[in-house]
């Protein structure tokens, strides 16, 4: 009998080291991307020391792709000792079909890359 894969995650995800600020109700911080999707982020401390938004705090991100700033409002789903991740909420169609297009030309370019010509 073959084994059942599956797969929980709805949104393709991809490693990425972006600039991310997240402003909450306590504060506005800098911190830099682990991986992205159409579904949120994991995130990491810029600066040691820096604040923390706590689990289930809501806020603004707001990152830069292809030169096109993205500003979405996001929870705080997960907390770890180096950051935390979040989940995009209401993303509009246009946004989240900006970042899939973007994730699909990174994993596109990092292909190319390993295919000799």
């Amino acid at each position: 009998m073959i084994p059942r894969v599956s797969n929980r995650r709805r949104d393709v995800r991809i490693k990425a080291s972006l600039r991310f600020t997240f402003a909450w109700d306590e504060a506005f911080e800098l911190f830099r991307t682990v991986d992205v999707s159409a579904g949120g982020a994991r995130v990491v401390h810029h600066a040691s020391g820096s604040p923390q938004p706590p689990l289930g705090a809501e806020g603004e991100c707001a990152f830069v792709l292809d030169g096109v700033e993205v500003r979405a409002l996001a929870v705080v789903v997960r907390e770890a000792a180096d950051g935390f991740a979040v989940r995009f909420r209401a993303l509009s169609p246009s946004t989240e079909q900006r970042i899939v297009a973007w994730i699909f030309r990174q994993e596109a370019l990092a292909l190319l890359r390993r295919i000799p010509a």
